[in-house]
């Protein structure tokens, strides 16, 4: 079993130290150089407006009535198919002797 491993350990550690022995570093990102904004002389507002909060937007058709009843489908499938498997097996595993 070591014996497999040990090759494949060795061709990992030599594929992960490859790249740096073999001088394919990232370069590095050019300098950028900036150059400073024209300063533009705005006037402030006469007067401030706050933006609107958005509205509440309703909810599509197929969230509001396909959601809610693919689960509660989901749900009684899996009642359903609990009450199946006790009625078939747990009731016919032991009978009274009389």
């Amino acid at each position: 079993m070591t014996r497999r491993l040990l090759p494949l350990m060795l061709f990992a550690v030599v594929a992960l130290l490859a790249p740096g022995a073999l001088g394919q570093e990232e370069a590095p990102a050019p300098a950028q150089t900036e150059e400073p904004a024209e300063t533009v002389n705005v006037p402030e507002p006469a007067v401030e407006v706050n933006p609107a909060p958005p509205a509440a937007e309703e909810q599509a058709w197929t969230f509001r009535y396909l959601i809610p009843t693919s689960l509660l489908i989901a749900v009684v499938a899996v009642v359903g198919s609990i009450i199946a498997y006790f009625v078939k097996v747990v009731r016919t595993r032991y009978r009274v002797v009389q």
